[in-house]
């Protein structure tokens, strides 16, 4: 989904739905505080026949034990603070939206694990979305509440045409506060597919 521009890295490619839910935000030398929020446009899609894309970067995926299916429902409690979140989100109220995140708290959305420390890199975070969401689907597995999203246009962002499109998240809340937020992928996303492809001609 998107391209992650840190100081001293490179920027690892992905899909158009992850280049729009996120202005990513990034960290000095990808590994400590946000220092950076990046802005970046929506990947077209490849042309029919093109070579299939290498996949997303390890480093990006959510780490070993947050969960990627649900297996009981989704706390209400936790849902009510998502929602509340997801309002503020979609209509700009970006300080109001900001206050739903504990400090600290961990932060992933097509980047390396993110550790927000302060409220200023909090907002850094939340201001970073270009699109707002609203969730589409619940559930639960451990500590975590499971969400689809479908992304919407966000008062004063620029979704970039991406509005529609859909992605998933592992949300930690605990005393009403999102404490972890980690980005789900597809698995189309995880191993792209796509046509073989004669390096000859460039027909499939």
């Amino acid at each position: 989904m998107p391209r992650v521009l840190c100081t001293g890295r490179t920027r690892p490619a992905a899909t158009a739905t992850a280049a729009a839910i996120v202005l990513l935000a990034c960290a000095g030398g990808c590994g400590g505080h946000v220092r950076h929020v990046v802005r970046d446009a929506v990947i077209p899609a490849p042309p029919v026949g093109a070579q299939p894309a290498p996949g997303l970067d390890p480093k990006i995926l959510p780490p070993r034990g947050v969960p990627h299916r649900p297996t009981k429902a989704a706390s209400p409690a936790a849902r009510r603070v998502i929602d509340a979140w997801l309002r503020d989100l979609r209509a700009g109220h970006l300080a109001r939206a900001a206050r739903y995140f504990a400090v600290p708290s961990i932060f992933q959305n097509a980047t390396p694990v993110l550790h927000l420390d302060s409220s200023r890199e909090v907002r850094a975070v939340v201001s970073s979305f270009p699109c707002g969401a609203v969730a589409t689907g619940y559930g639960a597995a451990g500590r975590y509440t499971l969400v689809r999203f479908r992304l919407t246009e966000r008062a004063g962002g620029d979704c970039h045409g991406a509005a529609g499109h859909t992605t998933g998240g592992a949300i930690r809340v605990s005393g009403g506060r999102i404490r972890e937020w980690y980005r789900l992928y597809d698995p189309e996303e995880i191993h792209p597919t796509g046509p073989l492809v004669d390096p000859g001609n460039q027909s499939a």
